[in-house]
């Protein structure tokens, strides 16, 4: 790149590492407990400032040091894709048991490059009559990346629908603006992977090797279409409230609250309605089309005074690690059951059931002590971020915390004004109508 080409490489790439800051600082406003999604999230964010970073540093390098550049910069680039599916991974309450088995790729293609680099891999040999050993790693590089980035688009749409539908189930999120936050996530992610296969093959046929040129202007499109959807949505950055530990619980069919049959196993079973104990859950009746429920009338009552005295103390519900498990038994019963007496006798989710426990005590908190911030009352209560918080909060009450604490503070100041009234404006105190 040469003249006006680094001028503007090297404007747009520090107006996207300032992007790129104050996106890391939003996301770090959420919350400790956020960081657990977030962190990825803030790695995407890293590799793409870092490859900003080299596109400010390029012009002023020279151009034998420009291929330890390479050497440093090149391999981040195929930790982008893997940093935000395991972001989805963990927003959407499933995240991977061994998250750096993705980044294996980063280590091959930095050793190979090195490999270059350092003169071993530099020579003039050519491999099958027509390739030196550089132009094959670079042509391992590149087609790595491509394949890499076409496998993660697919598998992150798949995941991002999911999240979509765990938010909007457990948190009322506005549908559309999740969508939306997903469409500027992924879509950024495809457009920069076209603006860099573009790039590639313009650079087959002209000079000057300008193939990279136009990806800092990807990036940077990217991270102000991000920072714009948290400045009107800022309630994106959501994960899950609840660890998903109960999947040898049974199975649990939250519409109806009733055990789905399995297979036939054991014909013998009786079939009449009774409390069905965890360990029993593979041997329920074999008739599909007759679903039972899962407590008699007596078990029921005990499990609704039980859950009384639980929401009474708050101590349980409180807590962030609380799961559909960890609840059933406290109570005494199965997670099934549980399930089963929340919705058909409660009214409520599991998750809707939580989080009116937390907002009743956030609302309290909020009006009592005005002087803490919202994001250590969401702590406090057991949310694990501001956005979860507020999206909770609005579902339940229809107002966001803010409003209930300014509303708070307005009646409170109003007997205050209305006491000093008389002596605000004494004209009028002995003001009378002049005869006619």
């Amino acid at each position: 790149m040469t003249g006006w080409t680094d001028y503007v490489s090297v404007v747009v790439a520090a107006v996207g590492l300032v992007q790129a800051v104050f996106l890391c600082l939003i996301l770090r406003s959420e919350g400790a407990r956020a960081f657990g999604a977030n962190r990825w999230m803030m790695l995407f964010i890293a590799t793409i400032a870092l490859n900003l970073i080299q596109d400010v540093a390029e012009p002023f390098v020279a151009r034998d040091l420009e291929r330890f550049l390479n050497l440093f910069f090149s391999p981040i680039n195929y930790a982008i894709a893997p940093a935000i599916y395991l972001y989805f991974r963990e927003i959407s309450g499933n995240p991977s048991r061994r998250p750096w088995g993705h980044f294996v790729l980063v280590l091959v293609v930095f050793n190979l490059i090195a490999w270059v680099v350092t003169g071993d891999g530099r020579g003039d040999e050519l491999w099958a009559g027509r390739y030196s050993t550089a132009e094959l790693v670079e042509g391992f590089c590149w087609s790595a990346i491509f394949i890499q980035i076409t496998v993660y688009l697919v598998l992150l749409w798949r995941i991002a629908c999911r999240y979509v539908l765990k938010t909007e189930e457990q948190l009322g999120a506005d549908r559309k603006a999740m969508q939306r936050w997903i469409g500027v996530v992924l879509g950024g992610l495809t457009f920069v992977f076209i603006t860099v296969a573009v790039g590639k093959i313009v650079g087959l046929y002209l000079p000057d090797d300008p193939e990279m040129f136009g990806t800092e202007i990807a990036f940077a499109l990217v991270l102000f279409a991000m920072s714009y959807e948290i400045a009107t949505q800022p309630a994106l950055f959501v994960m899950a409230d609840w660890p998903a530990d109960d999947a040898d619980d049974g199975i649990v069919d939250e519409e109806a609250g009733f055990v789905a049959a399995k297979a036939p196993e054991s014909p013998a079973q009786p079939t009449e309605a009774r409390a069905v104990p965890q360990a029993d859950l593979a041997d329920a009746p074999t008739d599909t089309t007759a679903p039972r429920p899962l407590l008699d009338p007596d078990g029921v009552t005990r499990a609704l005074a039980r859950l009384d005295d639980i929401q009474a103390r708050g101590d349980i519900l409180l807590d962030p690690l609380v799961s559909l498990p960890k609840l059933a038994r406290a109570v005494g019963v199965t997670p099934n059951q549980l399930s089963y007496v929340l919705n058909h006798h409660v009214g409520k989710s599991f998750f809707d059931f939580v989080n009116a426990a937390r907002v009743a005590e956030a609302r309290s908190v909020l009006v009592l002590e005005p002087d803490r911030t919202i994001l250590d009352i969401a702590l406090s209560v057991g949310f694990n971020s501001k956005s979860t918080f507020n999206l909770a909060f609005k579902k339940i009450t229809g107002e966001t915390p803010s409003a209930v604490r300014e509303a708070a503070r307005q009646a409170a100041l109003k007997p205050a004004n209305l006491s000093e009234a008389p002596t605000e404006g004494p004209n009028q105190q002995h003001w009378t109508p002049k005869a006619g």
